[in-house]
């Protein structure tokens, strides 16, 4: 194998990415093809993708990887969970995160990003509009909305039934809580950065990889396991 080869994927497990800027050493063994074709054939093996973007370089897993996608376990650790936090609430964060990323980026191509920032304030009010529209149309009838099943349905009214809570609250019957529970995990992701004067913003990891994840085969993905969470709700 590619000496190379061996010194990119060691820095990439070290943070799962390399960038220009910090090491230009190993960065110019970006530059080495034959390097980068064993790092592809490693990543179809070993379950994750090389994505490129401007001076940087990111390892992504793909959804059948066993070793690097993180588990409930992982996630519980991320936002400091106590035994209060029930698998229903990872899910309902696993929905207020997805709708942050499309909130930020719902744009094509290189203006995929169409939002500079957002408070925690304009974000409870602009969630909490989103769950209302799910749940004043409800799930049957004529009215039926399409986009979202059940569960969705049901996680969009456990938010409504949440208390407003203190700024600083890391309880989950809170929706300060709930917020603050999401930016722990996009803090754990470096995904976003808060600021002292209140605005959240995404990082340059989530603006690289945004277009990737915005790829129309990723999107069916994400399609595919909203549709899988059958029994979220439930718990």
């Amino acid at each position: 194998m590619n000496t190379n080869t061996l010194k990119l994927y060691h820095e990439l497990m070290k943070k799962g990415w390399i960038d220009r800027d910090d090491n230009s050493l190993i960065w110019s063994c970006t530059e080495d093809q034959e390097a980068r074709d064993e790092l592809d054939q490693m990543g179809i093996e070993l379950g994750f993708e090389i994505i490129p973007a401007p001076n940087r370089i990111y390892m992504v897993p793909t959804q059948e990887n066993d070793l690097f996608l993180k588990n409930n376990v992982d996630y519980r650790s991320d936002i400091k969970a106590g035994s209060d936090v029930r698998t229903r609430d990872l899910y309902l964060l696993n929905y207020l995160a997805v709708f942050v990323l499309f909130t930020f980026f719902k744009g094509e191509g290189n203006e995929a990003q169409v939002r500079e920032f957002i408070t925690k304030e304009e974000l409870i009010n602009e969630f909490t509009e989103h769950c209302e529209k799910v749940t004043k149309k409800g799930i049957e009838g004529e009215d039926k909305v399409t986009d979202f099943s059940e569960n969705f349905y049901m996680l969009a009214e456990d938010w409504l039934g949440k208390k407003e809570g203190d700024p600083g609250s890391r309880r989950v019957e809170d929706r300060y809580g709930i917020i603050n529970k999401i930016m722990l995990k996009f803090r754990a992701d470096e995904l976003f950065t808060e600021y002292e004067d209140g605005r959240i913003k995404p990082t340059k990891k989530t603006q690289d990889l945004m277009p990737y994840v915005l790829r129309k085969d990723r999107l069916q993905v994400i399609n595919e396991w909203l549709q899988e969470e059958q029994h979220a709700a439930d718990k």
